[in-house]
């Protein structure tokens, strides 16, 4: 603040620290502060954080007068407490409202960032309003001692403002809106308001603690919050000095004001509609003229050095908000100010908008006063007031003033005032101020004696007032006192700050709920939405409370809706909600203490006690079991953080039908509360006639065409059965299938057999659901005329044992995924090949193969105690694709040498990088593109994990089910070599087997007992074992430099927990410990339920091993890979064959690259020219109107004459895309562009098939390219479009859609191809366009649309081993390929070895188990057995083993390989013509994708291009390369493109040899995937210029 006299606000920024949801979102710091200023960072482009409005692409500075940083830890160094916030500005506060000053701060902000915490604090974290409060009487009792002839008197107020109204807390009468005045020497008051005296610090926090309160029970009422309404706490204080000398009293007053203002909330995050958004409005209604009123300040004082300034100019809107009115000397008058902006870390636009208002808001000049004997003064001042007031009144110089006809309202009076201005006023304005400066007259001359009795009186009315709400008051003690032993309920709320405030005592005997205007003697008074006049009761009889809801009211016990009339006992912790928004939670400090004596009793018994069992056999017979609801145990419920949240969300899940119990109910319940529901909703079938809910009852849906009458007699839920009224004939067997649905659904719901039907009844259901689809199908296509399909449609209908056997199979089929692995290795090993070659030729130390990720935990395993675990949940560091993985399949293992770690990315997350990849390469020479590229990003995880996976063991989970201790040494095998790596000690011992369903629940044990089979674990027991881990050996340190293990929870109980938790083992440095020093030990205990219980029986648990790797053992992991391959492929070929045929040592020849069924990418240039019929009878071309080079243009069109669409189609792939002819064109979809480039709804949607011209073009020309051509009769008027039929207005444009499909030998189907056009419809006589406009412009006038697109074409599945080597894409050339050497890509081999590893680690688990289970076994626990004995004879012992060697299903086995099945058999000529039949016959599946326009230009120029190589044809040609295509055109206008090459997979070849063979200087050739092109540059630099543009990371061979 600044010194007395004259000076500006003091402005002050505090930052608060990131909250969770910004954590949660991976949100950053935007703030940095250096001394006095602050820093605004923009957010990263792309980010969360990063909005639309973000436009400020800079750092933006501020400076401040204080700028406070609480964004760190506390021990941060320059970290703000609140206790230096305090020493800074409440102080300072403090030495000038002592000194006379009127004194003011307020907190500016939005929402959550954190004002009420600087002004109130929360918890020990005391805020200024506390310890400015603390200080105050600190001081006073200081300066009393120094002066005896000194007294201080505090009087202090309270009040808020909400919706633009005034409310006072401190005074109960004062319930309604308060109004506002303004006085000429006293400013804006507010009228009627309440100033209590207080003496000491408690009084004051005990008026604030009950404002509080009465701000709690508006907002339930009101269904407000704190942050929807201001706070203004004033302190008055008076300082009466006497002087001995002269004896006279000297008063100094002061006023501190203390505002916490509320959070700004926008409408459009709220989504608040109707009476809501209104107040919304009025709540945003004050912030935005607290606003307004600082930016006008701001101009005032920098304008107020400048002369002739009109006074009218300097309006300041004070009085648009009740908020600004009052703060009218705080923010430019007399008063000391300062200004605290509370800003959030990361929230750009909001921070920019609070900074820019405080930055404002510094420059506000405040013109302070000492307030010395400001009572003497104002008494004189108001008596002569009063006396001109009242003889004004009395006597009047105006027209009408003595007829006493004329109303007050209408009488005028004359006078002048001080200033010499002449006023008219009436005579009723003049009595009401006359009144209001009576009352402010009565309120000075007041004696301190009388202000005394007063306060006292209004505090006996404030309690009596709060207790007859039914509200408890704790005398003489300051907050909320919860009763000892009396039973009570608490209030919660959405704000923290007010949760915990109000508590209502249910007294012995019966306590009524009731309104608060209600007539009944109710004890507790609630109002608001359902609240009746009698609403509820609660009865406590002997410390036990029931609840009973009265008829008709809206009453919740735990989320769910009590039934009116029934009791329903309470326990502590339960939730109730009365109406709609009073929360509460019920407790009883009895109940509490006698479980507590009751858990210490039974501590011995090591059993949790829950309320259920502390309460067993205590229950009220007139309490029926219904009766109790369905609720966690109220030691978990307090053990839970139970709030309004919880409360609300309870009983939000109650109505969706979501209960959060269900999962913990044992399946009996479960079974016995769906055969209810399913009773009750039969019943409500039968009752109602009509079901709105039922899937048929909706008639209009599918007789919308028939004219079907409506009987009263038919139920909803069955099919008509009177005539169709011109149906289809074909509906009638589809009728049929209906009524047989319908009543097998009937018959479904009133049977018992819940589980089983329930799963038959939704089948059906979606049966039934396919039924009515084919049905409108058959009417919409009766209605349209168009041809039925005669497709037969017939539903397939299973019992529930017959979905669970198709479900178990599916699944077990879904496990074996072999085949289709493969299929993904050998398809997406080129891509695994293009970015090791893009990796190398840029110098990135990383290498990329496949590996196989198995499904579940081990999916995307992460260490939990590397940095990037806490990570693992935003999108932009986790990989969402591979941990949601619940099967094995295929993922690329990333060997990062440069961080030494290993990680997996899925195929799609290579996919996104390898095109990031190709952008480094793209734009490498052109720096103004690659600045926005990472040069890492693409290769690397960013950030790389400390830890990495290296192996796992597994642990067979089957002793677990059997309640049997184990140990056994596992093998650690790692998941990319397949092999051992070292072993391990697992001990599991188990604790206790507690049987929670037993009638006592006391439980039951394991019996060590050898006198039966180990029993299975029981449904809803609990099973507790402790795990030991140790004994780790053949880890080495020379490859790992730390290691850990971990084990997960899921491990144990299945992948359906939700909440999964991660335990590991202490790191253990390789360097300085030893590896028998690794261990994990820890106990754990869960519920068994009947899933857990089947997991248990058949799953393994994984112990997985993370390391820090070491360089060295990346670069053998990498060596593994090659020799892998090298041993695997080719195969050596078997003894037999060698002496069958001398030649099967040869090595196979290379394959046609025919023979293999790859992915193919094609590029095709589509031209669309428009032609009209001209005077002399031919169609011409109509010119297309182009804007600028990403501009396609727009064909200039003419009313009422005849049109064709010529199509002509290019493919540089030539006859390796062999098309056929063009089946259909379809033209629609009419939309019209407005010149702010949005596109309106379309007026004629659907697609018109246009007739095609017998005479299509087909060409494959000699230099590898195609062509083809078709025409097409276009009538517009066939759209019935409005747009199509007037003329256009420039500059809009009608945006149309066509589309066409083109037959191609190799595809299935016909290749779709759909883009837009544009069109300007002109008059008919209207001219074209002229071609001058082009040189003013970078327009051009075009003959024809053009695009591009990317055509893919991709390989069906085989289906069949034998042909798996033709997916095969690892021999397709990369250019660039020549770096990898002796590298490729792992093949098949990679399955083939996880099939190993899972079929070996599996059986060693299984061995383990089956050693412990059989030892366990009473028969092998007996003594003096011998074998004959055991197995009885030796016909059963044959049996078995006969058994053991049986095989079950298909007789061969499914073989993979790379390789030709029949290479391996010498002159098997049909096989191989077998082979080979189904190249011919294969068909491929396309995807046609639109490559939008780009205007980047790299380089431009002419060059000659060889055009027919048989006839030595050489062409000119104007050359565009915009990547990754070169356009060719006539000239250097590209006006005319003649067509375009696409530079995938390119390389280049320049030398001596070739320029004399072909006979032209400075020539070189183009290899693309697609085609190779020669051509011949000008001179020797263009050769160089161009080939450094077209491949600049390559080397000329």
């Amino acid at each position: 603040m600044a010194e007395p006299g004259e000076g500006n606000i003091k402005v002050v920024v505090r930052c608060r620290p990131l909250n969770a949801r910004e954590l949660a979102r991976g949100a950053k710091m935007l703030i940095r502060m250096q001394g006095n200023q602050t820093f605004l960072d923009p957010p990263e482009p792309g980010s969360s954080q990063d909005s639309k409005r973000a436009t400020e692409r800079k750092t933006m500075a501020f400076s401040f007068d204080k700028s406070y940083w609480s964004a760190g830890p506390r021990d941060e160094q320059g970290y703000c407490s609140q206790q230096t916030l305090y020493d800074d500005l409440g102080k300072e506060l403090l030495d000038h409202g002592f000194a006379g000053f009127n004194a003011c701060i307020l907190a500016y902000g939005q929402t959550g960032s954190g004002k009420s915490y600087s002004m109130m604090g929360y918890g020990q974290d005391k805020g200024i309003i506390p310890l400015t409060c603390s200080e105050l009487f600190v001081r006073v009792a200081q300066r009393r001692a120094r002066d005896p002839t000194v007294n201080f008197t505090v009087e202090v107020s309270y009040i808020e403002i909400y919706n633009e109204k005034v409310r006072d807390l401190l005074n109960p009468k004062n319930t309604g809106n308060l109004r506002v005045r303004e006085h000429p020497s006293l400013g804006p008051y507010v009228e009627d308001l309440s100033k209590l005296v207080v003496s000491s610090y408690d009084e004051m926090m005990t008026l604030m603690d009950e404002g509080n309160k009465a701000r709690t029970v508006a907002a339930t009422n009101m269904n407000e919050t704190s942050s929807r309404s201001h706070a203004v706490f004033t302190l008055l204080l008076t300082m009466r000095k006497h002087d001995v000398d002269t004896n006279l009293d000297t008063e100094k007053v002061s006023r501190i004001s203390l505002v916490d203002l509320a959070g700004s909330e926008r409408a459009n995050s709220t989504g608040a509609t109707g009476q809501r958004l209104k107040e919304g409005a009025n709540i945003n209604k004050s912030l935005t003229t607290l606003g307004k009123v600082i930016s006008q300040l701001a101009l005032v004082s920098q304008d107020s050095a400048k002369k002739g300034k009109k006074k009218g100019d300097e309006f300041i809107p004070y009085r648009d908000s009740v908020l600004t009115w009052l703060l009218k000397d705080s923010l430019g008058g007399n008063s000391k100010t300062a200004m605290i902006a509370a800003i959030s870390p990361a929230d750009y636009e909001e921070t920019l908008s609070t900074l820019r208002y405080a930055d404002q808001a510094k420059k506000i000049k405040n013109k302070a006063v000492v307030n010395e004997d400001p009572n003497a003064k104002l008494v004189r001042e108001l008596k002569e007031e009063l006396e001109l007031l009242r003889a004004r009144v009395a006597t009047s110089n105006g027209e009408d003033a003595f007829d006493p006809t004329v109303p007050p309202e209408r009488q005028k009076v004359t006078y002048q005032t001080k200033d010499g201005k002449i006023k008219t006023v009436t005579k009723a304005e003049l009595q009401e101020q006359m009144e209001a400066s009576e009352k402010l007259m009565q309120s000075l001359n007041e004696t301190w004696e009388e202000k005394l009795v007063r306060t006292q009186e209004v505090q006996k009315e404030r309690e009596k007032a709060l207790e007859e709400l039914g509200i408890t008051v704790e005398k003489n003690n300051v907050g909320v006192h919860t009763p000892k032993k009396m039973p009570h309920l608490v209030n919660l709320n959405e704000d923290p700050l007010m949760s915990e405030c109000l508590i209502y005592q249910i007294k012995p005997g019966k306590t009524l709920v009731g309104r608060m205007d209600s007539e009944k003697p109710a004890a507790i008074r609630l109002s608001g939405e359902n609240i009746l006049e009698e609403h509820c009761e609660f009865e406590s009889i002997d410390d036990k409370v029931t609840i009973h809801a009265m008829p008709d009211s809206v009453t919740f016990l735990n989320g769910k809706q009590i039934t009116p009339g029934q009791p329903y006992k309470l326990r502590s912790g339960y939730r109730i909600i009365l109406g709609d928004y009073h929360v509460f939670r019920f407790n009883n400090p009895e109940e509490v203490r006698k479980k507590r004596d009751r858990a210490t009793a039974r501590s011995n018994l090591q059993h949790s006690i829950v309320a259920s069992e502390v309460e067993g056999g205590e229950f009220s017979p007139a309490l029926p079991k219904e009766s109790r609801p369905p609720s966690r145990s109220s030691s978990s419920a307090a053990g839970a953080d139970v709030d309004w949240n919880f409360a609300k969300r309870e009983a939000a899940l109650a109505r969706l039908g979501l209960d959060p119990t269900l999962d913990n109910l044992p399946d009996e319940e479960i079974n016995k509360l769906f055969e209810r529901i399913t009773k009750v909703k039969t019943m409500r079938d039968h009752n109602q006639k009509s079901r709105p809910e039922s899937s048929l009852s909706h008639r209009d849906d599918l007789w919308s065409e028939s004219g079907r009458p409506v009987s009263s007699e038919t139920d909803d839920t069955s099919v008509y059965a009177g005539p169709s009224h011109g149906s289809p004939d074909t509906d009638g067997p589809l009728k049929d299938v209906q009524h047989q649905l319908e009543s097998r659904l009937q018959a479904i719901s009133e049977s018992s057999e819940a589980e089983d039907l329930k799963v038959e009844k939704d089948h059906m259901e979606h049966q039934l659901k396919l039924v009515q689809q084919q049905l409108k199908r058959l009417i919409h296509a009766r209605a349209r005329g168009e041809p039925e399909d005669d497709v037969g449609f017939e539903t397939v209908i299973y019992s529930a044992k017959q979905l669970r056997l198709i479900r178990k199979v599916l699944d077990k089929w879904r496990s074996h995924r072999s085949f289709s692995m493969a299929e993904t290795v050998l398809s997406n090993a080129v891509l695994v090949k293009e970015a090791t070659v893009i990796s190398k030729e840029l110098g990135k130390d990383v290498s990329y193969n496949f590996t196989i990720a198995s499904g579940g935990t081990l999916a995307a395993p992460t260490s939990g105690v590397d940095s990037i675990g806490s990570l693992d949940s935003f999108g932009d560091v986790a990989d969402p694709r591979l941990a949601s993985t619940t099967q094995p399949s295929v993922v690329v293992k990333v060997l990062d040498k440069k961080h030494c770690a290993i990680y997996t990315w899925s195929l799609d997350r290579l996919q996104q990088q390898l095109q990031r990849m190709r952008n480094l390469t793209t734009y490498i020479d052109r720096p103004s593109f690659t600045h926005h590229f990472s040069s890492d990003e693409p290769f690397y995880d960013q950030p790389s994990p400390q830890f990495s996976f290296i192996g796992n063991a597994v642990v067979s989970l089957a002793p677990l089910a059997r309640r049997l201790s184990s140990t056994a040494v596992v093998p650690i095998f790692c998941r990319y070599t397949a092999e051992a790596i070292g072993s391990c000690r697992v001990d599991m011992k188990i604790s206790s087997v507690v049987n929670t369903s037993s009638k006592h629940g006391r439980g039951s044990t394991i019996s060590t007992r050898p006198a039966s089979p180990a029993p299975l674990l029981q449904p809803g027991s609990k099973i507790s074992f402790f795990l030991t881990v140790d004994s780790v050996k053949g880890l080495s340190p020379l490859d790992f430099a730390a290691l850990h293990l971990q084990l997960r929870l899921s491990s144990f109980v299945g992948p359906s927990s939700t909440n999964d938790e991660v335990f590991t083992s202490s790191v253990l440095d390789t360097d300085i410990s030893s590896l028998s020093e690794l261990k994990f030990r820890r106990t754990f205990s869960f519920a068994a339920s009947s899933k857990v219980i089947a997991y248990l029986r058949q799953g393994y648990a994984p112990i997985e091993f993370f390391a820090a790797v070491r360089p060295t053992y990346l670069e053998r992991l990498e060596r593994w890979d090659e020799m892998r391959e090298l041993r695997g492929n080719p195969r050596p070929p078997s003894p037999g064959s060698q002496t069958a045929s001398p030649s099967s040592s040869v090595q196979p020849m290379r394959r046609s690259e025919t023979d293999f069924v790859v992915g193919q990418t094609h590029d095709v240039a589509a031209r669309i020219q428009v032609r009209e019929l001209g005077a002399d009878g031919e169609y011409k071309p109509v010119p297309v109107v182009s804007q600028g080079g990403l501009d396609p243009g727009a064909f200039f069109l003419h009313q009422g004459l005849q049109r064709r669409i010529v199509l002509e189609l290019l493919s540089d792939s030539g006859s390796q895309f062999p098309w056929t002819d063009v089946t259909r064109i379809r033209v629609g979809n009419v939309r019209l562009l407005d010149p702010k480039g949005r596109i309106h709804d379309s007026t004629s949607k659907a697609m018109v098939t246009l007739p095609l011209l017998a005479d299509q073009t087909v060409e494959f020309k000699s230099d590898g390219t195609g062509l083809l051509t078709a025409q097409a009769l276009w009538d517009s008027s066939v759209h019935d479009s409005l747009l199509l039929n007037r003329v256009t207005t420039n500059p809009y444009r009608v945006i149309m859609q066509i589309t066409w499909a083109i037959a191609v030998e190799t595809c299935s189907e016909p290749v779709q191809f759909s883009m837009d056009i544009a069109i300007t419809m002109q008059t008919r006589d209207a001219r074209p366009p002229s071609r001058f406009l082009t040189f003013l412009s970078s327009g051009k006038i075009l003959s024809r649309i053009s695009g591009i697109f990317k055509v893919r074409l991709s390989p069906p599945l085989t289906r069949s081993p034998r042909d798996l080597w033709r997916l095969d894409t690892s021999e397709k050339y990369i250019r660039g390929e020549e770096v990898l050497h002796s590298w490729r890509p792992r093949g098949i081999s990679v399955v083939e070895d996880y099939n190993r590893l899972i079929l070996t680690e599996r059986r060693a688990a299984d061995v383990q188990a089956v050693r412990v289970i059989l030892a366990s076994s009473p028969s092998m626990m007996r003594s003096g057995q011998c074998g004959s004995t055991v197995w009885a004879s030796d016909t059963l012992l044959r049996k078995t083993i006969e058994l053991w060697q049986k095989r079950f299903g298909h007789p061969d086995e499914i073989v993979l390989s790379q390789m030709t099945l029949d290479a391996h058999k010498a002159g098997s000529t049909t096989k191989a013509t077998h082979c080979k039949r189904p190249v011919d016959d294969l068909k491929l599946c396309s995807t046609v994708t639109l490559v939008p326009r780009g205007d980047g230009p790299t380089k431009k120029g002419y060059l000659m291009i060889l055009t027919d190589a048989s006839q030595d044809t050489w062409q000119r040609r104007w050359f565009v390369l915009r990547r990754p295509y070169l356009h060719m055109y006539t000239d250097s206008k590209e006006v005319e493109d003649l067509g375009l090459i696409s530079l995938h997979g390119m390389n280049i070849e320049c030398d001596s040899n070739k320029e004399a063979l072909l006979g032209k200087p400075f020539c070189f050739t183009l290899f693309t995937a697609a085609n190779s092109h020669a051509f011949a540059a000008p001179s020797l630099k263009e050769l160089q210029s161009w080939t450094s543009k077209l491949d600049p990371t390559g080397s000329l061979t």
